[in-house]
């Protein structure tokens, strides 16, 4: 029987009728994520469909379920994938979809980040699929050493790694000491013939750097090496790059800054989403609370504001808000997202945006991981942050500036994404025709 009659039975089960037309970087990677059980590092842009690949390898494991005469038998449990991203609003978005998408077969699917506590040894030895972040999965494998509680380790048989780019982050140190562990236990004597002993790593991201080296850690073959360039994007972007003059110090510049957004938001996404990228939780407060004074102000000319039905289902929504500053702004139509949002509050503005009634969301970089919350407008309010570390502010790095970018663009809703980057005029060190300064 082939590998589409395999997926055909699995997707059967599931109860879903799987899409057959995968893009291009879907039907290249196809071999090596389905026929096939090596080690693979993919660098491709966001929006490329890289999500399908993890599901391709997890229907792989699952079809070692398969009986002989094609029946879907699940020993729960025995075969686990563990999927790590960065934070945990990704996290909780992979959890919402495969929840849904495995769970008709049975799959147990189990978070693990700081807003799930409530999670036993037996919670985790039945778990078929655990989803968590670096630094929960490294707290939680570090304190089973001394309890007995890393039983669980033998059977894990998929890793799956979202935004290996962060590696290079400075919280990339949790990340490399999970996989290392996970790598390290997999060469113990007592791992033979357990599921661990050839664990499988599948590492992804939009914007990797060194492919090869990660390949070399991960111990992944050349076939299992995919790079895709910007061709692969579904929606192609027109990036602005506006230059600014320096006020008296960094912070003074971020607040100047705040007084450009709304004019920027009318000339590039009048109509559209735009998600307005800040540097702090407080930064993206203080955008929103500008942009929402701005357009409240102009009554029923907002231009964030399409319909009464509109207006109706955001002062609705208001009403549920914990947060008074954000309540308060999205009667306006403008929303803020960061991590000082209770998770009610961040789930209610995701959804809003998502559905169009929010169009406008000021946010940190959280937004930038991968998260499903396209817009047609990206704004980058200043190409720098603060460090808590060096005390000063420095320049965010050109991966993050791309990932940020890559949330530009909805398909299928838009042929065309728009980015405006806001920075320094010493910043911008080549002028495109079309950039203006201030």
């Amino acid at each position: 029987m082939d590998s589409i009659q395999w997926l055909e039975i699995l997707s059967s089960l599931v109860g879903t009728r799987l899409n057959w037309y995968f893009n291009s970087l879907q039907s290249e990677c196809f071999p090596v994520c389905f026929l096939s059980d090596v080690n693979m590092v993919v660098s491709a842009p966001t929006g490329s469909g890289k999500t399908v690949l993890f599901e391709l390898c997890i229907l792989r494991l699952l079809s070692r379920f398969l009986t002989t005469d094609w029946r879907f038998s699940l020993l729960k449990g025995t075969l686990k994938t563990i999927y790590i991203a960065p934070m945990k609003a990704l996290v909780q978005e992979k959890m919402r979809d495969w929840k849904v998408k495995l769970g008709s077969l049975g799959i147990n699917c189990l978070e693990m980040t700081g807003d799930s506590e409530f999670f036993n040894k037996k919670a985790i030895h039945d778990s078929d699929l655990i989803l968590t972040t670096p630094e929960k999965f490294d707290s939680m494998s570090r304190h089973g050493v001394r309890d007995g509680g890393l039983g669980f380790f033998s059977d894990i048989a998929l890793v799956l790694i979202d935004e290996v780019h962060l590696l290079n982050d400075p919280r990339g140190a949790a990340l490399e000491a999970v996989v290392s562990r996970i790598k390290m236990l997999s060469r113990l004597g007592n791992m033979k013939s357990a599921p661990l002993e050839n664990v499988r790593f599948i590492a992804v991201s939009a914007t990797i750097s060194n492919a090869e080296d990660i390949a070399e850690w991960l111990l992944a073959p050349p076939e299992g090496i995919k790079r895709f360039g910007e061709e692969m994007r579904p929606v192609k972007l027109t990036t602005k790059i506006l230059g600014y003059a320096p006020a008296k110090n960094d912070f003074l510049f971020e607040r100047r800054l705040q007084s450009f957004i709304f004019d920027i938001l009318m000339q590039h996404s009048r109509g559209k989403s735009a998600l307005v990228f800040c540097s702090t939780r407080k930064g993206a407060q203080e955008a929103a609370q500008c942009l929402s004074q701005t357009a409240g102000s102009l009554g029923y000319s907002n231009p964030f504001m399409k319909s009464m039905q509109q207006y109706e289902h955001l002062r609705e929504a208001s009403l549920t808000c914990s947060d008074k500053q954000l309540q308060s702004c999205i009667v306006h139509g403008v929303g803020f997202h960061n991590g000082g949002l209770c998770l009610k509050d961040r789930s209610l503005v995701e959804g809003l945006f998502l559905k169009g009634d929010l169009q406008i969301l000021c946010t940190t970089n959280t937004l930038a991981h991968g998260i499903n919350l396209p817009a047609h407008t990206v704004v980058i309010k200043s190409t720098q942050f603060f460090n808590k570390e060096k005390g000063s502010y420095v320049e965010y790095e050109r991966s993050m500036v791309l990932q940020m970018c890559g949330r530009a663009g909805r398909p299928p809703f838009d042929d065309t994404g728009t980015v405006v980057i806001m920075t320094r005029r010493e910043t911008v060190v080549i002028m495109p025709r079309r950039t203006k300064q201030k």
